[in-house]
């Protein structure tokens, strides 16, 4: 018997159990790190005003969902005040099918001017591939809900 058998033996499983180990490790930094861009995101947000005329503020911020293992499962919900939120539907995503409420001119360019702020600042803080659902909502609809 070969006393490199041991050795063709085990090799495959210290380099699996060290492969693992690494990708465990940056997985869980990447998850750390997308959860701290999407909470600097709700801080530098609350109470921002959008530019152009209309008169919308962000009233609250949040976001739930899986981050790193389903981006897409992560949804960042706004709540907006203001005299033209009302014409804002319930759950409104700026990218939305053809056919679907939309509010008038001037706020959608608004809510596309903050969704894009919204998205560079994840992009900075290291959502580069992953693009989590925006919503926007007029603060009446969580009132009443």
């Amino acid at each position: 018997m070969s006393p490199l058998i041991p050795f063709f033996v085990l090799s495959p499983i210290v380099a699996g159990g060290t492969c693992w180990w690494v990708l465990n490790r940056i997985g869980t930094k990447r998850e750390q790190r997308a959860r701290a861009a999407l909470d600097g995101m709700v801080k530098g947000l609350r109470g921002h005003k959008p530019p152009g005329t209309v008169d919308l503020q962000v009233r609250e911020v949040s976001w739930s969902g899986d981050t790193e293992l389903s981006p897409h499962h992560c949804r960042v919900r706004v709540v907006m005040s203001g005299v033209d939120a009302r014409s804002i539907p319930p759950r409104f995503v700026v990218e939305s099918a053809p056919g679907a409420p939309r509010p008038p001119p001037a706020v959608l360019a608004a809510l596309r001017t903050l969704d894009a702020e919204v998205m560079a600042s994840l992009v900075r803080g290291g959502w580069r591939w992953q693009r989590p659902n925006i919503d926007f909502e007029p603060e009446s609809a969580t009132l009443d809900a």
